[in-house]
């Protein structure tokens, strides 16, 4: 929510990116319902200040939290004045507002995925299994646009690495940590040695220094992922599935 979204006005769109539909969804409305939100105390949106004069982002907020069935669901806005160096960064934006101790997960606007096993897999690491779960679903070919995570032979990640296929394993842009204060050190730490990955400071590649630190993560692979990212993606999904996603 807080990117320029440059290639979409490129090719004529006027709306924020996360405003566009497919069916009758938002991309908003869509990335939000991947998420098994009856487990978050507490979300938070981060956009662009300058999108307030659009729309009303509160409202937009507590209208889809609302039709996702949980109205309950704590959040909060967090406006920026100017897009980020990158997605860690956006992030790292809201340290103020995350206990270091408590979980945090990450998530984009413009994926959509669907997991039966996300849920338990995130119970399972709040409990102690892990230090945090990273999204996944395979992807054959030789496709490099994404992020990607290697596994050892007990199933624990041992390496992730931006742009760069290291694996089948490909990630759907969820990152979770079981402990807020490791992302946060790990993403300062990579802003403060300019550690970007072709000029931009992304999320995967920071789960190496904490792996190297005897953190352990492991996978949760999604059924189905659509990538909404670009305006290719969108009018493909909405070709695909003129009637919505599943």
């Amino acid at each position: 929510m807080a990117g320029c979204g440059k290639r979409f006005s490129d090719a004529g769109y006027s709306l924020p990116k996360y405003l566009l539909k497919v069916g009758n969804r938002t991309l908003f409305e869509l990335a939000l319902s991947s998420l098994p939100l009856e487990l978050g105390a507490k979300i938070i949106f981060v956009a662009l200040k300058e999108h307030t004069r659009l729309l009303d982002l509160r409202a937009l907020a507590c209208d889809t939290l609302r039709k996702l069935g949980a109205p309950g669901l704590k959040n909060e806005l967090l406006l920026l004045d100017s897009p980020t160096g990158g997605q860690a960064l956006t992030a790292l934006a809201a340290r103020g507002l995350v206990a270091e101790n408590d979980q945090l997960a990450i998530f984009n606007i413009d994926t959509y995925f669907r997991s039966r096993i996300l849920k338990t897999d995130l119970e399972s690491a709040g409990a102690g299994g892990s230090d945090g779960v990273i999204g996944s679903f395979k992807l054959p070919g030789r496709d490099e646009k994404w992020s990607f995570a290697l596994t050892g032979p007990d199933g624990r990640v041992i390496k992730t690495a931006e742009k760069e296929r290291i694996s089948d394993n490909a990630l759907t842009g969820f990152y979770h940590f079981s402990r807020a204060g490791d992302f946060f050190e790990a993403a300062a730490a990579a802003y403060k040695s300019g550690s970007a990955v072709k000029g931009e400071y992304y999320v995967a590649p920071l789960y190496n220094a904490l792996i190297k630190q005897g953190r352990r993560f492991s996978l949760s692979e999604a059924e189905l992922l659509v990538p909404l990212g670009v305006p290719a993606e969108v009018e493909a999904a909405s070709l695909a599935w003129p009637g919505g996603l599943p």
